[in-house]
């Protein structure tokens, strides 16, 4: 994967066999069979798979934030709908199709892209070649497990308005349809969020200064993205006015103060991130190279648009502050996406960057690293979520059981349930909003903070507890003992286990299935 170690490959002509396969279309062939060869290794992330029952319940008459819910808003199941239509119409596994169309988009997203990138600064067709192969890779193979994810479906649909960004900032004219298709991309994907439109806002703030034209806020395609999420909030609001009442408030007063500490944060993706862009910055700064190559930042347009999109995604991750790696993937893309439009720069002082340490031995090893920050391994090996728990349920369950969690993470009910070709019965995932109300409530001062808090927790158990009667699950997947010793003392789920016994059990997790009459 090291098409990117040096410009000097086709400057100076050190190794043309190798540039020209590196840049060629046999290495993006052999990116996507790695990208598809690595998916088909393995299975869909227990996010997705979530959404995907999510929207299998919404289109079979249930009402999301009713019968089924979550604190996400409806682009994170409506998303996957068309993929559990197409599948049921195929006769295929949802998966195999939610896989195909997210590898679709993300060949949508680079043919945009480059339509639009042709409009600017003039480039080789090595150049060419690189970038495309360097976007295949961290588009496609890079995300490994969190592939299909929100986070990355958003930036498959941003790319274009990045690029449209860049190439008018590089003295462009792109066509207005272009530029349309460019804005509802970046609108769909402040959709799945409202903190990815830090993602829009700063790059084309930092083009509108640089240009001295505050005028460039005002474009065209901002205003299409701009008009794509308010129209998606209209209808949020009347044709899902559940998610107002139901997951809104939750959002507010229970998962966003639900936040990692900043020293647990520290040892997530983000100092990675981070790391990407001081590199970048330092590299292209005045004065580093001896003598300086030229005054002030060297950045090209498309590089100064993809860092700051990743600085946009990256405060995504910190005001979350939830510290997955999920979250971490656009933002680091991005700067690294950034460091690849740099290298390839004709400036002298890019030129000097690529013969430096920091693109050696910072930017190289982070990129060609990418996948396996993502969780490639355990993607490749097929990796259980928790180990034995399938084999577990499907010795004590009968076939294509119904099933709850007791648990406080929804990676214990799925993607486990989908895989045995179960029905969960649960209207939420998992008990999250107990387990981050109770964790608020140990610091909680406030009076009435802790009564609203008192209140949600209430009503986690008391639903799952109501489920649990109504669904008669045949194995409910208890997180350990702790966790069940705990919800058997609470006045809600005191008595949710009667009528079941523990019979299985994998690792620390318990399988409790209905006692024999």
């Amino acid at each position: 994967m090291s098409f990117l170690t040096s410009r000097s490959l086709f400057v100076d002509r050190e190794s043309p066999r190798l540039a020209a396969f590196l840049a060629g279309p046999w290495t993006t062939i052999l990116l996507l069979a790695a990208a598809i060869a690595m998916q088909a290794a393995g299975h869909i992330d227990s996010d997705v798979s979530w959404f995907i029952t999510f929207a299998e319940k919404t289109l079979d008459g249930a009402t999301p934030y009713v019968d089924v819910t979550d604190p996400n808003p409806p682009a994170a199941f409506l998303a996957l709908a068309p993929a559990v239509m197409l599948a049921r119409a195929l006769g295929l596994a949802v998966e195999t199709v939610v896989a195909a169309l997210a590898f679709f988009a993300g060949f949508l997203s680079l043919a945009a892209s480059a339509a639009i990138l042709r409009y600017g600064a003039p480039r080789s067709r090595e150049d060419w070649g690189l970038l495309l192969n360097a976007a295949v890779f961290l588009w496609l193979l890079a995300p490994a497990l969190v592939f299909a994810e929100r986070e990355h479906l958003a930036l498959l649909a941003l790319a274009p308005l990045l690029a449209t960004l860049a190439a008018r900032a590089e003295g462009g004219r792109v066509p207005r349809s272009l530029r349309i298709v460019a804005g509802l991309g970046g609108g769909l994907a402040v959709c799945f969020k409202p903190f990815f439109a830090l993602a829009i806002l700063l790059p084309a703030l930092a083009v509108a200064i640089r240009e001295r034209s505050p005028r460039l806020l005002l474009s065209l395609e901002n205003a299409a993205a701009a008009g794509i999420f308010l129209l998606y909030g209209a209808v949020t609001l009347v044709l899902f006015p559940a998610y107002g009442d139901y997951a809104l408030p939750v959002i507010v007063d229970v998962y966003q103060p639900a936040r990692e500490t900043w020293p647990r944060l520290a040892l997530t993706l983000a100092p990675v991130n981070i790391a990407v862009l001081a590199a970048l910055a330092i590299a292209s700064a005045q004065g580093f190279a001896h003598p300086p190559a030229a005054p002030g930042f060297v950045v090209p347009s498309a590089a100064r648009v993809c860092a700051f999109a990743s600085i946009g995604f990256l405060a995504a991750f910190l005001l979350q502050g939830k510290g997955w790696m999920n979250h971490a993937y656009p933002g680091l893309a991005l700067a690294l996406l950034a460091w690849c439009f740099f290298t390839l720069d004709t400036h002298p002082r890019a030129r000097a960057a690529r013969d430096g340490r920091l693109f050696k031995f910072v930017f190289l090893p982070l990129f060609l690293a990418a996948p396996a920050m993502f969780g490639a391994a355990r993607l490749l090996s097929d990796e259980e979520e928790h180990p034995g728990l399938r084999a577990e349920i499907a010795r004590v369950a009968p076939a294509q059981p119904r099933l709850i969690a007791l648990a406080r993470q929804l990676d214990f009910g799925h993607p486990v349930t989908r895989q045995l070709g179960g029905i969960w019965v649960g209207r939420p995932n998992a008990l999250w909003t107990a387990s981050f109300a109770s964790h608020l409530l140990r610091d909680s001062k406030d009076p009435a903070q802790r009564a609203r808090l008192e209140s949600y927790r209430r009503r986690d158990l008391a639903g799952f507890a109501e489920d649990v009667r109504a669904g008669r699950p045949d194995a409910i997947i208890v997180e350990d003992r702790e966790t069940r010793e705990w919800a058997l003392k609470q006045p809600e789920t005191a008595i949710a286990l009667d009528g079941y016994e523990k019979t299985g059990q994998a690792e620390a997790i318990e399988i409790w299935t209905r006692r024999s009459p």
